[in-house]
C-alpha cells in the first residue's frame, strides 16, 4: 500500500514567492493548500499545478486581517496535519508613522504581526504534538535594520525574526524544524516603491533564485537562511556580538558613564539636599 503524499500549506500563495514555494513543494510530491487573497489568480495557478504535477492542489481563499478567517485557518491547520507550513505573509510598507492612517496601520499590523503569529503558533502546536514537520517563516532582511523602511513595516519584520527564533527554541527538542528565511531586495510582482524603478536597485535578486536558494538551506536544515549573504561568517559575527551585548547588559549597577561624579563637601555645606 503506497504512502499518502505529504501535505504543505503555503500562505500568501497568490503572490510570486508564495506561488514559487507552492510550485516547488508540489514538484517534490506534496499535496498543496494555497492560502490566498487573490482567489482568481490562485485558481488558475492551482489548475496548472495539478496538470503538471498530478498532486492535489486546493485553494483556500480568505482575508487574514479578519478574525473569522484566522479562526478558520487555525482550525484547518489543527485538523489537516500539514507536514510543512510556509508562512510568507507581508503587506507592502505603508507611509511614515507621522502620515499613516490608523486603519492602514491596523491592517499592516493585523497581517504582518497578528496573522503571522497566530498561524505560526497553530502550526507549531500541530507539529509539536506529532513531533515532526517543518515551518518556513519568510520575511525581509529589513528586520535587521528596521529604521530603513517606512512606518511600522521594518518593526513588523523584526518581530517575525524574533518570533521565529523563539519558535526554534521552543521546539528544538521535539523534532520540529523551523527555518527563518531573510530575503533582501527581491524582484516580485509587487513593487511597493513607486518613486524608484526596481531596475535601479543594486543587488536585486529574482524570486526564483530566492526560493531555490532558500530550499537548499531548508534541505540542509539551516536555522537561518539569507540567500543573498555571500560571506556567512558575517552572520556568525552578528550572532556573537548580539550574545555578548546581552551578557554584558546583565549588571546590578549602572555603567560607570552614568554615575554622577563624586565631589568633596566643603566645610559649612549642608548635609541635606
Amino acid at each position: 500500500m503506497s504512502q499518502p503524499n505529504p501535505k504543505a500549506l503555503v500562505t500568501c500563495a497568490s503572490c510570486t514567492i508564495g506561488m514559487l514555494y507552492a510550485d516547488r513543494f508540489a514538484r517534490r510530491g506534496y499535496n498543496v493548500t494555497l492560502l490566498a487573497g487573490g482567489a482568481d489568480r490562485s485558481t488558475d495557478f492551482a489548475r496548472m499545478l495539478r496538470a503538471e504535477t498530478a498532486v492535489e492542489v486546493e485553494v483556500f481563499p480568505g482575508d487574514l486581517s479578519k478574525s473569522r478567517c484566522l479562526d478558520e485557518v487555525e482550525a484547518r491547520i489543527g485538523a489537516e496535519c500539514f507536514d510543512v507550513v510556509v508562512n510568507n505573509l507581508a503587506l507592502p510598507p505603508g507611509r511614515s508613522l507621522t502620515t499613516e492612517r490608523s486603519n492602514a496601520l491596523d491592517r499592516l499590523l493585523g497581517i504582518n504581526v497578528r496573522a503571522y503569529a497566530r498561524i505560526s503558533a497553530a502550526a507549531l502546536r500541530s507539529l509539536r504534538s506529532r513531533r515532526q514537520g517543518a515551518i518556513i517563516n519568510v520575511t525581509s532582511a529589513v528586520g535587521l535594520a528596521p529604521e530603513i523602511s517606512s512606518g511600522a513595516d521594518g518593526a513588523t519584520r523584526a518581530f517575525v525574526m524574533a518570533l521565529t527564533r523563539t519558535m526554534q527554541d521552543e521546539v528544538s527538542e521535539f523534532g520540529v524544524y523551523v527555518q527563518l528565511v531573510l530575503a533582501a531586495a527581491t524582484r516580485t510582482d509587487v513593487w511597493p516603491f513607486p518613486d524608484q524603478e526596481p531596475e535601479t536597485v543594486p543587488g536585486m535578486m529574482t524570486a526564483n533564485d530566492l526560493v531555490d536558494a532558500a530550499l537548499v538551506g531548508f534541505d540542509r536544515r539551516e536555522t537561518v537562511t539569507m540567500p543573498s549573504l555571500k560571506h556567512s561568517h558575517l552572520w556568525r559575527r552578528y550572532e556573537s556580538a548580539r550574545t555578548a551585548l546581552l551578557a554584558q547588559s546583565v549588571n546590578g549597577e549602572p555603567a560607570a558613564r552614568y554615575l554622577l561624579p563624586k565631589t568633596s563637601k566643603r566645610e559649612g555645606d549642608s548635609q541635606f539636599p
